[in-house]
């Protein structure tokens, strides 16, 4: 039956054991195969030639409990930063939907132009998402189909970007003017004599077409890069904090208006901190990968113990020893591509986390919750199909039009146990309608103490004892 991944639904009619898709097993398959290729290698020169290879290596057992141990460490590590950007992702949505209602419900509205303020506002939430979507994915531009619409009406800064590093002789961010004189064609030139210098002064290019170039990548990333404005390419920006910017200002202007009350001001300042805190925890886990010596001390170890198999198996195994072999590597090659697999949990690899529905998502409850006027309770509490109490038969709209003392008689009436409710135990007695078995209460022996001052002033003196 299908599997649900995010919203994304994806149907298979092959088991998980038999799927290949969403697995490690294309990005590891060559090594497997190299080592089944060395295994019968050893077992060939065991079986053919007089250089036996059944050498006795105690080690082994030894290193492989020291692998497994640091192929688990190695895969929490990595599972531990994908749930914490998912953890990281919820409060975001969470942020958003406290703003959006703030916004529409809690700020007043007494013109067309407070209704264009507010919209405009709640489409930034929204446009927030999909820019720190495309931003954790080193996508820098305005100009995506998802995002481009909401933000056509804001000027475009040059903040730099937090999630690579910036060669602050080459990189540093340019005045927008300068970069929106120049044609496309200059600004191709300039990027690929930029690329050519830094290749020829033995410098990394930090930035490519707008974003660092990963092993990773996706064509469609590269037809999008395409298609990003000069100075996007040029000085990749952060958006999300941009709009943190303007939707603080809005914010600010309602309550210099006085279109907001001090509580619902500081929801709303809280969520805005929240929603930039939630943008710099994603930073701290795209720009803090595992330690370089622990990765490469972890393959070093995890292929000493591979390579050292075949010869501690070949004696008692004979050809047999070469399956064995392949099945240790899949197993423990496979843990370790794993955690490779799920260290940036924001891309859109398969086993990433789902960011274009979770920001569909977004869009959709937004959309929905402002698709009407905010709610005014005296519609839709003093409805005629409201009827709060549970005893009468008068509607809210009815019960509006009778005096205080008479709601409250008709109240105090409605405390009265409803019948035939269906209940699951019968109230007057059990599920078998018999009555209630109320233990006797036992009463233990009772002592007086005289609390009159004894003639020494300072002793309690025990008149009796009785019981019940």
């Amino acid at each position: 039956m299908p599997r649900k991944f995010g919203t994304t639904q994806i149907s298979s009619k092959w088991p998980l054991m038999l799927r290949l898709k969403g697995t490690v097993i294309l990005s590891i398959w060559w090594q497997v195969l190299l080592m089944g290729i060395f295994s019968a290698v050893v077992f060939v020169i065991h079986r053919y030639s007089s250089w036996k290879m059944n050498y006795s290596l105690s080690l082994v057992s030894v290193m492989g409990m020291v692998v497994s141990l640091l192929l688990v460490f190695r895969t929490n590590t990595a599972y531990d930063r994908y749930w914490e950007g998912r953890r990281l992702w919820s409060q975001m949505t969470l942020c958003i939907r406290n703003l959006t209602r703030g916004i529409w419900v809690c700020v007043a509205e007494t013109e067309t132009r407070d209704l264009l303020e507010k919209k405009s506002a709640i489409n930034l939430l929204v446009a927030f998402a999909f820019a720190t979507k495309h931003y954790l994915r080193e996508e820098y531009g305005y100009d995506y189909d998802d995002m481009v619409h909401l933000l056509a009406h804001i000027p475009k800064y040059s903040i730099p970007v937090s999630t690579q590093p910036i060669n602050w002789q080459d990189d540093a961010p340019a005045p927008l003017e300068s970069l929106q004189q120049q044609s496309p064609q200059q600004n191709d030139g300039y990027l690929s004599e930029k690329s050519a210098n830094q290749q020829v002064a033995g410098a990394s290019s930090n930035i490519s077409l707008g974003r660092p170039s990963m092993s990773n990548t996706r064509t469609r990333r590269h037809q999008a890069k395409k298609q990003a404005l000069a100075f996007d390419c040029l000085t990749p920006t952060n958006i999300p904090i941009e709009l943190s910017f303007y939707i603080g200002s809005y914010i600010k202007a309602c309550s210099t208006k006085g279109k907001l009350d001090p509580p619902t001001l500081t929801m709303m300042n809280n969520a805005m901190v929240s929603l930039v805190d939630c943008l710099t925890g994603f930073e701290r886990i795209l720009r803090t990968p595992i330690p370089l010596a622990y990765s490469i001390h972890l393959h070093h170890a995890t292929w000493i113990y591979l390579l050292s198999l075949p010869f501690q198996l070949v004696a008692n195994m004979d050809e047999v020893m070469i399956p064995a072999v392949m099945l240790a590597s899949f197993t423990l090659l496979g843990i370790l591509g794993i955690g490779y697999e799920i260290e940036n949990p924001f891309n859109d690899d398969y086993n990433d986390l789902p960011l274009d529905d979770f920001c569909k998502v977004i869009q959709a409850e937004v959309d929905s919750m402002v698709a009407n006027r905010a709610p005014v309770p005296s519609e839709w509490i003093f409805s005629e199909s409201n009827y709060p109490l549970a005893n009468s038969d008068l509607s809210a709209k009815e019960l509006s039009s009778m005096t205080l003392d008479q709601v409250h008689k008709l109240m105090e009436a409605d405390t009265s146990p409803i019948q035939n409710v269906g209940y699951s135990r019968s109230v007057n007695g059990n599920s078998n309608n018999s009555p209630l078995a109320v233990a006797p209460v036992q009463v233990g022996p009772s002592i007086v103490v005289d609390m009159s001052p004894s003639p020494s002033g300072t002793k309690l003196t025990k008149v009796n004892s009785r019981t019940p």
